[in-house]
């Protein structure tokens, strides 16, 4: 194992679950808990941080938290089926909209890329909403079951929508054409795009992971996973790498030609939770119930992160990549911060 490159910078804590995290692109983090709570710390990453409640515990859960493309606007989404989006470009954040979908609970969202165009999952829809303007954009039809996971493409041309039978992707320029359908076996329980939009990965429920390069199907498909996909993570690179967590293991992989060579990264003891790619590079943060590791290249052990001792809930990273939160099930929020060059790291 290398020298230790990030060290243990702060602690917060919740009063349960931490459910999410976000970064803005300034120093502003949000969490969000099973206990209701959504907790804004400015300045995170430095010494005068400061910590705003903007809302306490109540009797709900937030499962989802992400910030608009120009991160003025904060999203949280939960128990319930409220919906509510602070504005955060004064000082006093805003509490600017605000919708209930009763029963359906709320679990994912997605901004929009470059415009403020926000898609929550709704039972077998997805809904678009227009957040600068306050108006309904459009009602997306997923039909075969609810919706288990969305994402946006780089563009934003594009939306990708899981569930029962795969993936459908919508073309937000003709809305009124039916759906490119990306079919996998059973039901595809997430879905993500590489970070130049050349591939879209779903992660499925019959222990496969599918690989559509995009316009130019069919799809690879990786097998022998021991159990279900339950996440999946792309590098920043024009030749990416994917990594997926299933069960107690990482598999990282790689391609070169026309072929995906697979590693395992087995060395988590129980079930990994959560993985990230820091931005602009291939080292791996990965989160279990016994811990967070950082992996270099995604292929060998780098450092054993101390401070979450009661299993990860949620990794993020900032979008320079110095600072990596982590979340804990007793509700702690921890940060690691990249230690100085100056003091003979790199």
């Amino acid at each position: 194992m290398s020298t230790a490159q990030f060290q243990l910078q702060t602690k917060e804590q919740l009063s349960d679950y931490v459910r999410g995290l976000a970064w803005s692109a300034g120093h502003a983090l949000v969490a969000v808990s099973a206990a209701g709570e959504v907790v804004l710390l400015t300045d995170a990453d430095r010494p005068n941080r400061r910590r705003v409640e903007l809302q306490g515990a109540c009797d709900r859960t937030c499962d989802c938290v992400s910030f608009s493309a120009n991160h003025q606007f904060l999203a949280v989404g939960g128990e319930a089926g409220l919906l509510q989006v602070w504005d955060l470009h004064s000082d006093a954040p805003k509490l600017m909209f605000k919708e209930s979908y009763g029963a359906n609970w709320i679990e994912q969202l997605a901004w929009h890329p470059v415009q403020e165009w926000l898609a929550i999952p709704v039972n077998r829809t997805v809904q678009i909403w227009d957040l600068s303007h306050r108006k309904q954009v459009a009602t997306l039809d997923f039909e075969a079951s609810t919706v288990l996971d969305l994402a946006w493409h780089p563009t934003g041309q594009y939306l990708a929508v899981s569930g029962q039978g795969g993936v459908k992707v919508w073309d937000v320029q003709k809305l009124e054409s039916p759906p490119f359908q990306f079919e996998v076996p059973g039901a595809s329980l997430t879905c993500r795009w590489s970070t130049e939009g050349q591939y879209l990965a779903s992660g499925n429920l019959d222990r496969t992971l599918s690989v559509l390069p995009w316009g130019q199907p069919p799809p690879w498909l990786m097998q022998g996973f021991p159990g279900k996909v339950s996440a999946i993570a792309w590098s920043d690179a024009s030749s990416p790498l994917l990594a997926a967590a299933c069960v107690d293991g990482i598999t990282v992989w790689r391609r070169k030609g026309n072929q995906w060579n697979s590693q395992v990264l087995a060395e988590h003891q129980g079930f990994v939770k959560a993985i990230a790619f820091q931005p602009h590079s291939q080292l791996l943060a990965s989160g279990g119930d016994d811990g967070v590791r950082l992996w270099s290249q995604a292929k060998s052990l780098s450092q054993h992160l101390p401070g979450l001792t009661s299993g990860t809930t949620v990794l993020a990273w900032h979008p320079s990549g110095t600072v990596l939160a982590g979340s804990g099930k007793d509700g702690k929020i921890v940060l690691w911060q990249r230690r100085s060059p100056t003091k003979g790291f790199g």
